[in-house]
C-alpha cells in the first residue's frame, strides 16, 4: 500500500531526475558565455604556442657550416631550443639568443637533454655574427635552410614564422612543435617568459 510519504518521495525523485538535463544545460550555456568572452579558458597548460600541424625540419635538409647536413632522429639526438633569422641578428633577435641561453643554462640537471640551435635562412651568416656567436654562444650549433620552404612550412602561423621574438621548439625527432613569443623586450617580460619555458621543458623532458 503506497502512503503519502512514499508519494511525496517518489514527487522528490522525479523533480530532481527532471532538474538534472535543465541543470546541465543551464551550466553549459554559463560555461559557453564565460569561455567565450575570454572570462575563462581551456587552453592547454602549455605556456608556448603548440604548431598544428607541426613542420618536419629534416625536410629542409639544414647544413651545418662544414656543409654536413643536421640530422635529427637519432640516439644523440636531443629536444632544440631554435632561434631563427638570417645573416645578421640584433635587437630582438639578439635578445632570443640570450633567453634560450640563460634558460637553458637554468635547466640544470638536464642542461644536457637540450642544444641551441640559430637557423640562418638568408644565406652564410655576416662575419659580425659568425664572430659574435662564437664568442658570446659558442654552445651554439649553426644551421642554414632554405627561407621559402621554411615559411612554406610554417604557413598556417598566426605570426609571421620570420618573427624576431619568437624562438621554436624542435623535439628530438625534428619535428617543430611549440613556439614562444615574447610581447616586448622588457626584461621582466623576458624573465617570464623564460619561466614558463622551464615549466614546459620540465614536462617535456621526464
Amino acid at each position: 500500500m503506497t502512503t503519502l510519504s512514499d508519494n511525496k518521495r517518489s514527487k522528490k525523485l522525479l523533480s530532481i531526475i527532471l532538474a538534472i538535463p535543465i541543470a546541465v544545460i543551464l551550466i553549459s550555456s554559463a560555461v559557453f558565455y564565460l569561455a567565450k568572452q575570454d572570462i575563462i579558458s581551456f587552453t592547454t597548460v602549455n605556456r608556448g604556442t603548440l604548431i598544428n600541424p607541426p613542420m618536419q625540419l629534416g625536410d629542409l635538409h639544414p647544413l651545418r657550416s662544414d656543409g654536413g647536413e643536421f640530422l635529427f632522429n637519432r640516439a644523440e639526438s636531443r629536444w632544440v631550443f631554435m632561434v631563427v633569422g638570417g645573416r645578421e641578428c640584433r635587437d630582438a633577435c639578439e635578445r632570443m639568443l640570450y633567453l634560450t641561453r640563460q634558460t637553458h643554462t637554468a635547466m640544470g640537471k638536464k642542461v644536457d637533454r637540450v642544444e641551441r640551435i640559430y637557423l640562418a635562412v638568408d644565406g652564410p651568416l655576416s662575419p659580425e655574427l659568425r664572430d659574435f656567436l662564437e664568442a658570446e654562444h659558442s654552445d651554439m650549433t649553426v644551421l642554414q635552410a632554405d627561407g621559402s620552404a621554411f615559411l612554406k612550412g610554417l604557413k598556417n602561423l598566426e605570426i609571421n614564422p620570420f618573427d624576431a621574438s619568437t624562438f621554436y621548439v624542435v623535439d628530438p625527432m625534428g619535428w617543430v612543435m611549440m613556439y614562444y613569443r615574447a610581447a616586448d623586450m622588457e626584461q621582466l617580460t623576458l624573465t617570464t617568459l623564460g619561466k614558463d619555458v622551464l615549466k614546459d621543458t620540465g614536462r617535456l623532458i621526464k
